[in-house]
């Protein structure tokens, strides 16, 4: 599970950083598609918000972000800057480009800025006299226009233009239009096409529909199949290990018959009887998976020096789950290993509690 959950999250990071399956821009924009796919176009006029709510509604949709790009003077005088709004809940392009940034949530007047910008991590850039915090820095993306730009929460970016507003500046326009999307960068889930999306909107002649590589949508969705039935592999050996524990305890029972009848005898219920050797299987399953999990952390240790550093030189992220998390995979593991122990045993030692005990002793001395 952790080897696993590793994988995809560095499989994952890397194939978000080539943007959105879809983007949805306003008819008539001239676009540049490695750009857009990242951070919709420049200057595009808003969407109608009715776009928003019938895309919302569609099925096979993972994630649904907006975007708003703008251009406004720089504090120094000379030039624009892009300044683009976007929203960090729904985020999926711009984010897994994050190269460092504070220890702390991306929150209000913080703002993300491009590889190429000389502002500094914690640093601040002045725009209409408002002071923005640099949260955090992408890597170089390749994309002109993303190296470039300062990426700011739609709520900052609204506050900017009221700040426009009360200096007579009307770059944002009227405040309002602040909040409205230019672009819809959408994700799809696995084995969704962007077919149906066409179909949806066709009826609306305003929009028009920007699809990314199909290689690319085929080959995330191929990789998150896989992984996600590769949880099939410790289910299948859980199942064949609780199989063996009742075979092996199919044995032990049977040669226990005198000293189990002898309890049975003594006045131990049958029920008692079965929980009692259940529970001394789930116990040496506790024990052994105490080992188990030592094992595993070594065996975890040497991934990541062969395995795992082979995927960084290849540049794809790669970087074990928290302590947390492997603490609770641990944990799961001891559980699930003493369950489906005293789970195989259980069955054996019904059957053999069922019997009556003058059948247990007699077998035994004959």
């Amino acid at each position: 599970m952790v080897v696993r959950d590793s994988i995809r999250r560095g499989l994952e990071t890397s194939l978000d950083r080539l943007g959105a399956d879809l983007l949805i821009l306003p008819k008539g924009i001239t676009h540049n598609l490695t750009a857009a796919l990242l951070a919709g176009e420049p200057n595009a006029p808003q969407l109608d918000p009715s776009v928003f709510q019938r895309i919302e509604s569609l099925p096979g949709l993972e994630k649904i972000s907006p975007q708003r790009h703008f251009s406004i003077p720089s504090d120094e005088g000379h030039g624009e800057t892009d300044l683009i709004a976007f929203d960090p809940s729904t985020d999926f392009t711009l984010q897994p480009w994050i190269r460092e940034h504070l220890p702390r949530p991306f929150s209000q007047n913080d703002v993300l800025v491009g590889g190429r910008r000389p502002e500094p991590l914690g640093s601040t850039i002045n725009f209409f006299g408002q002071s923005l915090l640099v949260w955090g820095k992408l890597e170089r993306t390749g994309v002109g226009p993303t190296e470039r730009s300062v990426f700011a929460s739609f709520s900052t970016v609204n506050e900017l233009a009221h700040e426009a507003k009360s200096h007579g500046i009307q770059t944002f326009g009227t405040s309002s239009m602040t909040g409205a999307p230019s672009a819809l960068l959408l994700r799809l889930s696995p084995g969704a096409g962007a077919g149906h999306v066409r179909f949806a909107l066709s009826s609306v002649p305003e929009v028009q529909i920007i699809s990314g590589s199909g290689l690319g949508i085929q080959v995330r969705q191929s990789i998150r199949t896989i992984l996600a039935g590769s949880i099939a592999f410790p289910l299948v050996g859980l199942g064949m290990a609780g199989l063996l524990i009742m075979v092996v305890y199919a044995g032990i029972v049977a040669e226990r018959k005198a000293e189990l009848g002898l309890l049975l005898a003594m006045g131990l219920s049958r029920v008692g009887l079965s929980l009692w050797l259940s529970m001394e299987a789930a116990l040496c399953a506790f024990l052994g998976a105490l080992f188990g999990v030592l094992l595993g952390a070594i065996g975890l240790s040497v991934f990541v020096r062969t395995f795992g550093y082979l995927l960084t030189s290849r540049g794809i992220t790669f970087e074990l789950p928290s302590i947390s998390s492997q603490i609770f995979a641990a944990w799961l593991s001891l559980l699930l290993g003493s369950l489906v122990a005293g789970l195989g045993a259980l069955i054996p030692s019904w059957r053999l509690a069922s019997r009556e005990v003058y059948q247990l002793l007699r077998e035994n001395n004959e």
